[in-house]
């Protein structure tokens, strides 16, 4: 894992969908480097306060908070929970989703608006609640984590595609409007991600062999790589997207 020599001590994260998988790899990967961890889950409090504990064990501070970030109902308060508790945040992780399959024909409006609203427009909300202290220290990081799919497309993918591209859209834009305010924007985009060493779940065999490195991702090749952006040696890059995938595919 990248080390960034703890010159993220004392900041503070928010990383949603961080009960389990990869956010929970980029919770910890973070908490290392001394960073105090907002940890989100949709419902599960026993995941959440897990891994709470497990931050809390590597010495850095974390509050778990409940809320379906699709509901700006529970988002909102969150939000402002997450803020009464650090004063501000630095960094915004959007990484909850939902990618149900549904076939075009079948997909009503409210299908089409509760994928939109979890995966597009969570990351809004977030990154305007995280603003104003980032704008007021001069200093901040927003990653969104997209999916390859939405490059390739796949059926049954259109609301989850335009979900995740939108994100993309809303990443290069800000990453030109606050790069001048030292806030960086990127998005990272997992390939293929054996979640079975978090989960204990077992994937299913044979996944890896179009992948060149010989494997599937984990979870800490994402994680790594969101610290690696959050760090001073990545001070030169916003508005990129970088595609974890073991080199399957080259956008």
């Amino acid at each position: 894992m990248v080390s960034a020599g703890k010159e993220l001590a004392g900041k503070v994260a928010l990383i949603t969908g961080s009960g389990r998988n990869i956010g929970r790899a980029i919770a910890l990967s973070l908490a290392k480097e001394g960073v105090n961890i907002v940890v989100n889950a949709r419902s599960n409090g026993e995941e959440a306060e897990e891994v709470a504990a497990e931050v809390r064990a590597l010495g850095a501070k974390a509050i778990p908070l409940l809320a379906d970030v699709s509901d700006r109902a529970q988002l909102e308060p969150m939000l402002e929970r997450a803020l009464a508790e650090f004063g501000h945040i630095d960094i915004v992780v959007n990484n909850a989703s939902m990618r149900p399959q549904q076939s075009f024909i079948d997909m009503s409006y409210d299908d089409w608006r509760n994928i939109l609203a979890m995966n597009l427009d969570a990351a809004f909300f977030c990154a305007k609640a995280a603003l104003p202290g980032m704008l007021e220290r001069g200093w901040g990081r927003i990653i969104n984590i997209t999916g390859e799919m939405s490059y390739i497309g796949r059926p049954g993918w259109a609301h989850v595609g335009a979900s995740k591209m939108g994100v993309l859209g809303l990443s290069r834009s800000l990453s030109k409007e606050l790069a001048p305010q030292g806030i960086l924007v990127n998005c990272v985009s997992p390939g293929l991600i054996d979640t079975s060493r978090d989960s204990g779940t077992p994937m299913p065999q044979g996944r890896a062999q179009n992948i060149p490195v010989g494997r599937l991702g984990y979870s800490d090749d994402i994680a790594s790589l969101c610290v690696f952006l959050c760090t001073e040696a990545a001070g030169f890059i916003s508005g990129q997207t970088f595609h974890v995938n073991g080199g399957e595919r080259n956008f």
